[in-house]
């Protein structure tokens, strides 16, 4: 059996999140296809290193690359923490033999508090006994 393992610091679940992120770059992604389907030169949307940065303004597929550079770091990072934790190479096997003894140690645990809550009461109740022999006698 293993100690409990404290998750680092700095991996929280906000570095494995990753759907806000994607879902902000995605909404700012301009559609290329609407406007050339209607004919119409549309809006250019150029976006400014700015823009790009601080998550404002439309997208275009040469912006993609440079916007999405924090979520690569992100993911970069937690990949490496994740490697770092203890026993994450362990096999699913091997958990689940653990599982099982653990499952085996508390059951035995259960078995043991009920043997003393058994033992508690006979001993309330001699103690009980006692007091009114005490009393009878005095």
């Amino acid at each position: 059996m293993h100690p409990p393992m404290k998750l680092p610091d700095d991996l929280t679940p906000h570095h494995m999140d990753t759907i806000p992120i994607l879902s902000s770059l995605l909404s700012r992604l301009s559609n290329p296809s609407s406007t050339s389907q209607s004919g119409l030169a549309g809006p250019s949307y150029t976006s400014s290193p700015s823009q790009i940065l601080n998550s404002t303004g439309q997208l275009s597929a040469k912006d993609i690359p440079p916007a999405t550079d924090e979520l690569k770091q992100q993911l970069q990072k937690a990949h490496l923490q994740i490697k770092q934790l203890p026993d994450i190479d362990r096999t699913i096997s091997e958990q689940e033999e653990e599982i099982v003894e653990l499952e085996e140690k508390i059951s035995q645990q259960r078995e043991v508090i009920k043997k003393l809550r058994v033992l508690g009461k006979a001993t309330n109740e001699t103690k009980k006994m006692l007091e009114q022999i005490e009393d009878v006698v005095h």
